[in-house]
């Protein structure tokens, strides 16, 4: 699907208007994405540009090399993402009140992607939720008769093997299995499906009540136990994706993941990865 001009893509209730500079081509909106089309304004601008900026990018502040660096001038944050690959290259810029981001582009492309190669659009994402009580968890998540439940876990944890065996119930909607954005809206935790799926892969524009937590640990039976604040603190941190780099942004991760895990119930979770597993779970009260 090639698309030119402007479009807005909703991710989490965010809208996010994506303006493309007229010296671009048209680029690829990628099928991930696609779920993720919306109509209407949006409350934060990315514009795309073609030729990297020549603006001064500061002080490096945190590093994910060789995927991206993290650079602040003043109190703009400029992300360099993939910056040692030819034609790859491109710039995301954050200003402070974060109502309009760029995105500048390399001009030695071969193929123009847009957007939604890389990892920009989460970047922004990350930064943007770290401002309005959000944040992005290592999480495949479920919709099941209106309630939400959400399985973290590091890589390796389960995440997509729980998402195949609840796709197969009914009543059930595969939200994520991978990324899942949990935000703070009106007293009550909502999480959301996202663009960045796993290996399954799901990834879905909708959103639910958030009602139960788990943490996703390795074991030879189906078993839970509840876990107390701080235990659940810890885990928040091994599974989440806070703005490290941005001290304010940190403060309210820590401050949703305390709330977290005194007002939602959060257990550490073993299962076999077969049906009986969707049975114990469906058996929890």
């Amino acid at each position: 699907m090639q698309i030119p001009g402007r479009l807005i893509i909703c991710i989490a209730d965010v809208p996010i208007a994506i303006e493309s500079d007229a010296r671009l081509p048209e680029w690829e909106i990628l099928p991930a994405y696609r779920p993720f089309i919306s109509g209407g304004k949006g409350d934060v601008v990315l514009g795309l540009h073609s030729g990297i900026s020549e603006m001064p990018i500061g002080q490096k502040v945190f590093d994910s090399s060789p995927i991206w660096t993290l650079h602040r001038y003043h109190h703009t944050s400029v992300i360099k993402i993939f910056d040692n690959f030819s034609g790859l290259k491109h710039m995301l810029v954050l200003p402070p009140d974060f109502k309009r981001a760029d995105l500048y582009f390399d001009e030695k492309y071969d193929h123009f992607m847009g957007p939604f190669v890389g990892p920009a659009m989460e970047l922004m994402m990350i930064n943007y939720l770290g401002q309005t009580n959000g944040t992005i968890l290592h999480a495949c998540s479920v919709n099941r008769l209106g309630k939400g439940y959400l399985f973290a876990g590091e890589s390796g944890a389960g995440k997509s093997t729980l998402s195949r065996l609840w796709y197969q119930e009914k009543g059930v909607e595969v939200l994520s299995d991978d990324r899942t954005i949990v935000r703070k809206q009106d007293g009550q935790f909502r999480m959301y499906g996202t663009p960045w799926h796993g290996d399954a892969p799901f990834g879905s524009p909708r959103g639910v009540r958030l009602e139960r937590i788990f943490f996703l640990g390795h074991g030879s039976k189906n078993a839970v136990r509840e876990l107390n604040g701080a235990g659940a603190m810890l885990q928040f941190l091994k599974c989440s994706f806070p703005p490290y780099w941005d001290a304010p942004g940190m403060e309210s991760a820590m401050e949703i993941f305390e709330e977290l895990a005194t007002r939602v119930s959060c257990y550490e979770l073993s299962f076999k990865p077969d049906d009986s597993a969707i049975d114990f779970l469906k058996g929890i009260r």
